[in-house]
């Protein structure tokens, strides 16, 4: 009974240590457990977290808590947040966008038809509940203001979070969001409007998982493995909608949502997520740049010259260093150490090193940067290892499954090593190292294979060699049935010495690793080459490793024919290299004067926008690519309100810094594929491509309010009359400016500083 008790006890210690093995991290979500968050359930429930080595805990939506501030002090180290993420980073929070669920933000303000709210622009004096935070609504207000409409104009209400307010007419809108609320409406048979945001042009992202730049640092794999296995969790989810629904349902249902309701959930939110566009987790830069402007144009935030797109969004092929570590790099020379005779690891071949350890030590230089110079041939290990132990900057190739020591630490894996079995070529196939039980296979003794295999496959008869060449040559004589080593090493040989009465009879599921060996006091090292190695890719992986399973060499080639035709060739190569250079000094003489001419031709000399003539030439360009591709394409054509009084009251100096101004306003307000001139005088023209006329309109609104906040120094306000037009099948190039014109020549009769669409 004592002894079943200790086997009990001694399962549930190995059991404590296995666990143990796995990470543990956590997710705060900035909700309440629902589809919203379906893929991050599945990665946990199939056990995607634990392929990649983490324990996730996933933590519900507390309502006393910062979102950002809990990440960046790591009470969890990944969250999930909205798109007002951007305007953190803008305060200099240090953050990192990992993936966007959702390319179209779920939130949406809904109405009852009965209250006859059919557009956002019938929202004026009307009660709407939101939640207070304003940038978490930016979306809705920037929809509000694009209609014309003022938010004092809006009877902003808390929100209870309490459908039946809305149905019951406390509140005539009510932010929700598409997955949720509809649903429940539906159910009751009530009749609604939906106001989203993205169909007036205002596309913010949803369910933006994040974290902190401190934790991309310092575990730059683990994000990896957490990014790589969180997205395969929503892939699922979204491919099994009725399953992921019945487990929320079952495991995560704190709000007592039907099932029903979970699919249909599911159904919106997938299509949200634009998985079978192949976006799933996409994040766009043009997009975040958007983004970021509104949040700028609504005064959410100030702008931050620092901002940079590269250090929000991440790459999980891109090495992300510290100041601290690239100051390192430049400063300290990294050595490996390898031994030169360990084919196809590390060789001499046309008297240079090559081999498996040296194509990625390359590759590592590669990625960071920096010259492959440093390595330095050492014959044994053990000499290598007290090199490392003296000098931090030395490394070496450590394989196996643990070889580090109390003097140094292994890095993250770099790729892994497959065991193979080489038998005389009338050997059958092995499927199973079973099958070798009692059979006499050789191995050498100061193989890192050798402990391992002797002490988990006992049953096999080991016979001990110094070197895979005296295993070659036992095998040869037929003196042991196999060999077992490294598949990389046993390819190479049986291909280099063209040894035909031998081959590869089977591989093994276990596989060795291929780490590094760092000096364990310099962390910094460390951290670096574990950055890098996160980035490698399995392609890259696969590349070098193929190169070096099956190794043809040619003996000898006849270069001798070459020399006829390079020698000859190169004096050519001379002759018209140095005749070029003369030409070359008069071309760039020549684009100077072009570029100069050009600028005096195409560029407003005042505004330094194009002038009317570069801006009719791009106009016609767009409206023949318009015709060709059927695109989208609309125009803004404006003024400045009272110009004129401007100029004689105050003077044309004034005036002219008036017009500086404003072009400036709209060219940084304004797309870089968006095309902007001065049409004369005071009249501009806005060109904007693949642009419908309600997200041109909503462009207008967004510039016309930007231009009557400026201080112009000028002791009145400056104002502008916009008219918007978009292309029709039926358009020339005449019908869609004059249209523009009339649309700004009707707001100009009837009251100015507005928009009109025609």
């Amino acid at each position: 009974m004592n002894f079943i008790k200790l086997i009990i006890v001694f399962i549930l210690f190995l059991s404590h240590l296995n666990s143990k093995e796995l990470e543990k991290i956590s997710l705060q979500l900035d909700w309440l457990h629902q589809f919203q968050f379906a893929g991050y359930y599945i990665a946990k429930e199939k056990n995607f977290y634990k392929d990649e080595n983490l324990d996730v805990e996933i933590k519900e939506y507390n309502f006393n808590i910062n979102l950002v501030d809990t990440i960046l002090t790591s009470k969890s180290e990944y969250g999930v947040g909205k798109s007002s993420l951007i305007i953190d980073k803008l305060e200099n929070k240090k953050i990192i966008l990992l993936a966007a669920i959702y390319q179209n933000s779920p939130m949406v303000l809904i109405s009852l038809k009965k209250s006859n709210i059919n557009k956002a622009k019938n929202l004026l004096n009307k009660k709407i509940m939101l939640t207070p935070d304003a940038r978490s609504t930016a979306s809705i207000n920037s929809m509000i203001i694009s209609q014309g409409l003022k938010l004092k104009d809006i009877n902003f209400k808390a929100h209870s979070f309490n459908l039946d307010d809305l149905i019951n007419g406390k509140t005539d809108a009510m932010g929700c969001y598409l997955s949720n609320e509809p649903f429940l409406l539906e159910q009751k048979n009530i009749d609604f409007e939906i106001h989203n945001p993205s169909e007036y042009g205002f596309d913010f992202y949803g369910g933006i998982l994040f974290t902190s730049e401190e934790e991309l640092n310092k575990n730059p794999l683990r994000v990896k493995n957490f990014h790589k296995a969180t997205l395969r969790g929503w892939e699922y989810a979204f491919a099994h909608i009725e399953e992921t629904a019945k487990l929320i349902y079952d495991k995560y249902n704190t709000q007592n949502k039907t099932l029903e309701s979970l699919i249909y959930e599911g159904k919106v939110l997938k299509k949200l997520s634009k998985v079978e566009e192949g976006l799933l987790g996409n994040i766009d830069s043009k997009k975040i740049e958007e983004i970021k402007r509104l949040y700028l144009l609504l005064a959410l935030a100030k702008n931050n010259e620092d901002f940079k797109l590269n250090d929000l969004i991440y790459d999980p092929n891109k090495i992300k260093l510290t100041k601290k570590e690239k100051e390192f790099i430049a400063k300290n020379k990294i050595t490996l150490l390898t031994n030169s005779n360990f084919a196809p690891f590390t060789m001499i071949h046309k008297d240079k090193l090559s081999g498996i350890e040296i194509d990625y030590w390359k590759l590592i230089n590669k990625k960071l940067n920096i010259l492959v110079e440093n390595m330095q041939i050492v014959e044994k290990n053990n000499t290598a290892l007290e090199m490392i132990k003296k000098n931090q900057n030395y490394i070496k190739y450590a394989f196996g499954k643990n070889d580090s020591n109390n003097f140094t630490k292994n890095t993250n894996i770099i790729g892994k090593i497959a065991i193979g079995i080489v038998t005389l070529t009338d050997k059958p196939f092995i499927s199973d190292i079973t099958e070798l039980s009692n059979k006499k296979i050789a191995i050498s003794k100061y193989s890192n294979l050798y402990d391992y295999y002797k002490s988990k496959y006992s049953q096999i008869n080991y016979i001990e060699t110094k070197s895979l060449n005296e295993s070659l040559e036992l095998l040869s004589q037929k003196k042991v049935f196999g060999i077992i080593g490294k598949l990389p090493t046993l390819s190479y040989n049986i291909t280099k010495r063209s040894l035909t009465n031998m081959k590869i009879s089977g591989t093994f599921h276990e596989k060795f690793n291929i780490k590094l060996l760092v000096n364990k006091d310099n962390e910094i090292l460390l951290n670096i080459l574990n950055k890098v190695i996160s980035t490698i890719t399995q392609k890259e992986k696969d590349e070098i490793n193929s190169k070096y399973y099956s190794i043809i060499y040619q003996t000898s080639i006849d270069y001798s024919w070459l020399y006829k035709i390079v020698i000859p060739l190169l004096i050519i190569i001379f002759i018209v290299v140095f005749t070029n250079r003369k030409l070359n000094k008069e071309i760039k003489k020549r684009k100077i004067i072009e570029e100069e001419l050009n600028k005096v031709a195409n560029i407003d000399s005042l505004t330094n926008i194009f002038n009317r003539r570069k801006i009719e030439s791009l106009y016609e360009n767009e409206i023949i690519r318009t015709k060709r591709y059927r695109r989208e394409l609309s125009i803004i054509f404006f003024d400045i309100d009272d110009f004129k009084q401007i100029n004689d009251k105050l003077g044309h100096a004034i005036g002219d810094e008036v017009l500086i101004r404003l072009a400036s306003i709209v060219k940084t307000n304004i797309r870089n594929s968006d095309f902007f001139g001065r049409w004369g005088g005071e009249e501009f023209v806005i060109i904007l491509p693949e642009t419908n006329k309600e997200k041109a309109t909503n462009v207008a609104y967004i510039l016309k309010d930007k231009i009557n906040s400026t201080d112009f120094n000028i002791e009145r306000t400056v104002t502008c009359s916009f008219g918007v037009s978009q292309f029709e099948e039926t358009d020339s190039a005449d019908t869609l400016l004059t249209r523009a014109d009339n649309a700004m020549y009707y707001v100009k009769i009837n009251g100015k500083d507005s928009v009109k669409v025609i």
